[in-house]
């Protein structure tokens, strides 16, 4: 008994190594899809992978690089179709050159899911060249991304790649849809007029009949709207003191000596002022009044856009001391 259980530890030590020289590997090749003919000698440049629509009778082209240089007479290419492609048939033009060297080297037959390219002769494809073969079907009824499968018998490659099906965004398997929106904003700021900082006061300073008293400012109001907003106006009544007040300009010219107030607007880039206040010194009274207004979209911080308000005072002789003020008010509307 210890003699046989001897030799059998012998056998196996024997039969082991002689068994690993029958081993066979695979090699793993990248496979280009197209749906137009590339040069065999250089698949790597095809961009394109095949979207395209279902149960429609489609041209294909399989592109790879071999892993080695020689394909035998009798070689044999294996591209293999889901069960979901129909109506296999051979191209308009059948594969006759698989490495684009203008000598035929074999043709395409079908085998069930199979297309096969079978070389005739043999032919020498660098390995920094490649194999190019077209072929024909149905494409699924249905939305998906399909694995095309090949192999060669030369040196065991095998490789994969995918055909598209669906050419709808909204119901491609292969497509993502990136969503956003945008809401709708206005924006309203009244600005120093000669620097970009906010202010909320006009000073007219100490008024006299020799002279007419000027303060300004600068309306800075935005949208994205493309169909574009206005901005208006309004008083909480004259400038005054008490129950004293100046009048309202009321012949479009506040003038020395005149008891009178008013405004004149300057209008920013892309703005139109609206009447009364496109021309001359006018009040800005209780009732609200829309005083410019544009059709396009505007950038706020864009100052070239500002309107410029110049408030402006004058008095007579009548006109009683005291400390006069008003306060004006501006309101920011979408669409002019």
């Amino acid at each position: 008994m210890r003699k046989k259980i001897a030799l059998l530890a012998i056998f196996a030590l024997v039969v082991n190594p002689f068994t690993g020289f029958f081993k066979v590997s695979a090699g793993n090749v990248t496979a280009y899809i197209d749906l137009t003919a590339q040069p065999a000698t250089a698949p790597a440049t095809i961009s394109s992978a095949p979207e395209v629509n279902t149960s429609a009778a489609t041209q294909f082209y399989i592109s790879y690089v071999a892993s080695t240089t020689q394909f035998a007479n009798t070689n044999v290419i294996t591209i293999i179709l889901p069960s979901a492609f129909t109506t296999l048939t051979t191209c308009t033009v059948s594969t006759t050159d698989a490495d684009g060297d203008a000598t035929p080297d074999g043709a395409v037959t079908i085998s069930g899911q199979s297309f096969l390219y079978t070389f005739t002769a043999a032919t020498t494809t660098a390995t920094t060249t490649g194999v190019e073969i077209c072929f024909k079907a149905t494409t699924p009824a249905a939305n998906g991304n399909y694995s095309i499968s090949t192999s060669d018998d030369n040196d065991t490659d095998v490789s994969a790649a995918l055909i598209y099906v669906g050419t709808t965004a909204a119901a491609d398997t292969n497509d993502v849809t990136v969503t956003a929106s945008i809401g709708l904003s206005l924006s309203l700021a009244i600005k120093n007029p000669s620097t970009t900082a906010n202010t909320n006061s006009c000073a007219l300073g100490t008024l006299n009949t020799g002279s007419v008293n000027t303060c300004a400012y600068r309306i800075a109001a935005g949208t994205n709207d493309t169909a574009g907003m206005n901005v208006q106006t309004l008083s909480d009544g004259a400038l005054n003191s008490g129950a004293n007040t100046i009048n309202d300009v009321a012949d479009g010219s506040v003038t020395a000596g005149s008891e009178e107030t008013g405004v004149a607007m300057t209008a920013g880039t892309g703005w139109t002022l609206i009447s009364p206040f496109d021309t001359g010194d006018d009040p800005i009274t209780t009732t609200q009044q829309k005083f410019q207004n544009r059709a396009t979209i505007v950038d706020e911080t864009t100052t070239a856009t500002w309107t410029t308000v110049t408030h402006k005072a004058a008095i007579n002789t009548a006109t009683v001391v005291g400390s006069y003020d008003q306060v004006i008010t501006y309101r920011a509307y979408v669409s002019p």
